[in-house]
């Protein structure tokens, strides 16, 4: 989980979006915050069975979701800075920062979400590990409807969380995981919509400065 975040942040250190300088390195630095306390709360064992009694603390979780609620804040504001430049009358507007900008805030989307789901789906991976996450789950993934696909004892980790986010923002539904619980569904359809919505404005704005 935190490699995926580190990669994330690496990748917008790379890339010099379209946005005010100030807002740019605000956002970096709020996510670096979020990926200090990432590796503090959870370090390299969101996995482990024996993490499970520190990762259900409540400090923990709720230090957890202050860090992830962060990390969609800044995401939220870069895309609100790129739309207005796209809505707006730049002449100075360059073809491909604006690619690299938008598929940067279009990755970090799919990787909060990711974490939005893996944070919340039965209680947090602390229930999950030790099994007594809530039922039923909020997530039904095909290993669990199926003994022959999975082991009996199998736990979702956050890559099928990821994954489930990756699917919905690029079909705009879902693929692998259905969702069962209504904050799920709602998470999910926001997701799809600020997927379109990127996607169409980058489009639209491309075809304008092509032509």
């Amino acid at each position: 989980m935190c490699v995926t975040v580190c990669a994330v942040l690496v990748l917008q250190l790379l890339v010099q979006p379209s946005m005010h300088s100030w807002a740019h390195w605000s956002k970096l630095a709020l996510e670096v915050l979020v990926v200090a306390g990432l590796l503090i709360t959870y370090g390299t064992g969101d996995h482990v069975r024996n993490w499970h009694q520190h990762a259900y603390s409540k400090p923990v979780w709720r230090a957890t979701t202050v860090l992830i609620i962060l990390a969609s804040a800044t995401n939220a504001g870069s895309g609100l800075l790129l739309v207005q430049e796209i809505l707006g009358d730049s002449a100075s507007f360059d073809t491909f920062d604006l690619l690299l900008s938008a598929g940067t805030i279009y990755v970090t989307n799919i990787v909060v979400f990711g974490l939005w789901y893996w944070h919340c789906d039965r209680g947090g991976q602390g229930r999950r590990a030790e099994g007594t996450g809530r039922q039923p789950p909020d997530f039904i993934f095909p290993q669990m409807t199926d003994p022959e696909l999975a082991d009996p004892r199998w736990r979702p980790r956050f890559v099928d969380y990821l994954y489930v986010s990756f699917t919905n923002a690029a079909s705009f539904g879902p693929t692998d995981a259905m969702p069962a619980a209504r904050w799920a569904k709602l998470a999910m359809m926001g997701q799809a919509m600020l997927a379109l919505t990127l996607i169409t404005l980058v489009v639209s704005r491309l075809v304008g400065l092509l032509s």
